[in-house]
């Protein structure tokens, strides 16, 4: 069976455009709702959503401004995994300053609480702004950095066998330790030693999504990523970019910025607004590389339709503001992609993995598992 294409979505604060909150009068208060954040959740994961991102950064969006107000990224993911069935949530956590045992430790715990639907994107930070912030000094090789990152993160998940918890009332053990593992990690600039202090989660190892070429290739010779994300200047570079980008993820997908058609302007209108009201000194994360989309419904629809014919597994889409291009979304594309076959709404009870088309990694400390790694 062919694995639908899949739509990813970020959600984070009023939209993906650095002037979203300025064009949609939304309060700080407002942007870190969580009544806001969950109905926008649901909206998507109603439309059949694959997953939805939450973007992040430690530094605001804009230097003094009350629009860049947010909360962390993986406690947006946990909120809402409790208001939610079905569609996977994945969080941008950076791999360049944070320690990566509590990153280990602080994913599995969301694919518990979503009864494993939790991803990682594995993000990695330049700016020198950054490290100030975490008193380090800055990391000069950001992308083999987060090879070590992801490489430690995998390893502690696997730590617990799947089958470690006994809860044996018996001999009153709670766990058997023969089946708890305790590997050293190396890194060039850190080590690591197990085990995690969390269960293996429900997935086994999240999905862990990336931007083409932020996470080193392997030493081990193994897949780090599940899924690389790969922009482009028109559809010919996108297309050639994620068939790249299969040679070392299973999946790979177009970034897609949205501007779409509003009830009483044009996409190109709307457009011209926002970039005008773009705050002074704002770090924008719009315009960065990912393929754009400025128009009508029925032509992201055409578009969609082309990506995945060209043999690209997916998109994410980077709507411009939320609240004014989400609902369209729902409304007019995914429908019309539904009906055409071509994506599958993620089912209550599946896990991220199944919605992807993704193995179950087998564990590898537990030698009864001979199954590679997917």
């Amino acid at each position: 069976m062919t694995t639908p294409f899949f739509i990813g979505l970020d959600v984070d604060g009023a939209g993906a455009h650095p002037a979203a909150a300025v064009a949609s009068g939304l309060v700080p208060a407002e942007l870190v709702s969580g009544t806001r954040l969950a109905r926008a959740v649901r909206q998507a994961e109603n439309a059949g959503v694959t997953f939805v991102t939450f973007t992040d950064a430690l530094l605001p969006a804009a230097p003094g401004a009350a629009s860049s107000a947010r909360l962390e990224s993986v406690t947006r993911a946990a909120f809402v995994s409790r208001t939610t069935t079905a569609v996977g949530l994945v969080p941008q956590a950076p791999t360049t300053y944070p320690e990566p045992f509590h990153l280990a430790a602080q994913l599995a715990s969301l694919d518990i609480a979503a009864a494993g639907r939790g991803g990682w994107l594995a993000g990695v930070t330049r700016t020198p702004e950054t490290a100030q912030a975490y008193g380090r000094g800055p990391v000069a090789d950001v992308e083999r950095e987060a090879r070590d990152v992801v490489q430690v993160v995998r390893d502690l998940w696997d730590t617990w066998e799947d089958d470690a918890v006994i809860r044996d009332v018996a001999t009153g053990r709670y766990v058997d330790r023969d089946r708890i593992h305790y590997p050293e990690f190396e890194g060039e600039s850190f080590s690591v030693k197990g085990p995690l202090i969390t269960p293996r989660p429900p997935q086994g190892q999240l999905v862990v999504v990336a931007a083409a070429g932020d996470v080193a290739p392997s030493v081990r010779d193994e897949r780090l990523v599940d899924v690389t994300l790969v922009g482009g200047a028109d559809v010919a570079t996108a297309v050639a970019a994620a068939e790249a980008a299969r040679a070392g993820s299973p999946r790979a997908g177009v970034d897609l910025e949205v501007v779409l058609d509003g009830a009483d302007r044009t996409a190109a209108e709307r457009l011209a607004a926002l970039d005008a009201a773009v705050p002074a000194g704002a770090r924008s994360p719009w315009g960065t590389g990912a393929l754009r989309y400025e128009g009508h419904a029925a032509g992201l629809v055409t578009l969609l339709e082309g990506l995945a014919q060209a043999g690209v597994d997916g998109v994410r889409l980077l709507p411009a503001v939320l609240d004014e291009d989400l609902p369209v979304l729902a409304r007019d594309v995914l429908p019309a992609l539904r009906a055409a076959r071509l994506t599958a709404a993620p089912q209550p009870g599946a896990t991220l993995r199944d919605s992807l088309g993704l193995a179950r990694p087998a564990n590898r400390y537990d030698a009864r598992d001979a199954v590679a790694v997917a």
